[in-house]
């Protein structure tokens, strides 16, 4: 049976892809997430670098903007200069390292139950000034490859140190 929103369906099936599937590139989110220790996602490689639970944090943080939207919250309005895009590694070390994971793993959960919610046509409208619905959620899966990738990379450096 044909979907009735193919659109979100695909951003839908991407987002699974990349979070826990099986993506054409390599190992999805999980996978990459799977064997962090503690010691591994609170490391930096240099002063001032990201660990990969900052970069996490990050991601959350960044997810969070699309979820609220799509729970029809316009008014959060996430920013570069929040102190909770960038927390630090001491304020994370006290919220550990499970419950970061389980955090990205509710965000996971709230990001398909409210996308999938949506009709095609929410692709087209408008949130901001600048920005359409299709833009957050296209963004939100390129954010989420991007820093994938850095946390994939620090893990093998982590590793061969």
């Amino acid at each position: 049976m044909k979907s009735p929103n193919p659109l979100i369906s695909q951003y839908a099936a991407q987002f699974i892809a990349v979070y826990h599937g099986k993506p054409w590139y390599g190992d999805s989110t999980c996978q990459i997430l799977e064997s962090i220790t503690p010691a591994k996602a609170f490391w930096q490689p240099v002063r001032d670098a990201h660990s990969i639970a900052q970069l996490t944090s990050h991601m959350i943080y960044w997810r969070q903007a699309l979820i609220k939207r799509l729970d029809n919250d316009l008014e959060y309005k996430p920013s570069m200069k929040s102190e909770d895009n960038w927390k630090s590694n001491e304020q994370l070390k006290r919220e550990g390292w499970k419950s970061l994971k389980r955090s990205l793993d509710e965000s996971q959960i709230q990001l398909l139950s409210l996308l999938l919610k949506q009709k095609d046509a929410i692709l087209k409208k408008k949130y901001s000034d600048k920005a359409t619905f299709q833009d957050l959620i296209t963004g939100i899966l390129q954010h989420d490859l991007y820093h994938a990738g850095q946390i994939a990379y620090l893990k093998s450096i982590y590793r061969n140190k």
